[in-house]
């Protein structure tokens, strides 16, 4: 499955929200793991950095949570939706605000993230390197 190429959303958020889907929907239960960084990497043919942001997002937001060495799993219970008609963050289910200072932090690392995998993608294209040989490789 690939990504729109031009669209204006990074493309971590684009995983993210499609991860998000199937877990608001239930298609991705509470308790059940979700795909590793490798798996999205594969799936939606993106940087592991940027498979990595869009499990960090989601782990930000209280959606799902990581146990070292087993893997990310779907929060149970999930955090109640937002309401945006309320003005209620996304992170309201997680029970604290983030700092701005973490704000910060994560808008840069998701542009780095976002410039890397254009770096990435213009090297590949330099070398001769097609899309078929990168996702073989992995």
């Amino acid at each position: 499955m690939k990504l729109p190429k031009d669209s204006d959303t990074p493309p971590y958020r684009l995983v993210a929200e499609e991860l998000r889907r199937q877990i608001r929907s239930g298609r991705l239960k509470p308790g059940e793991r979700v795909p590793s960084s490798r798996d999205l990497e594969a799936t939606y043919e993106i940087a592991n950095m940027t498979a990595r942001s869009a499990l960090r997002m989601l782990r930000d937001e209280g959606l799902i949570h990581t146990m070292p060495g087993r893997g990310n799993f779907v929060a149970d219970p999930l955090p109640a939706r937002a309401d945006p008609k309320a003005g209620t963050p996304a992170t309201a289910g997680s029970g604290h605000m983030p700092t701005p200072e973490y704000l910060e932090l994560s808008e840069r690392i998701d542009a780095l993230s976002t410039r890397l995998d254009n770096v990435i993608d213009v090297l590949m294209e330099r070398l001769g390197i097609s899309e078929a040989k990168k996702t073989s490789k992995k």
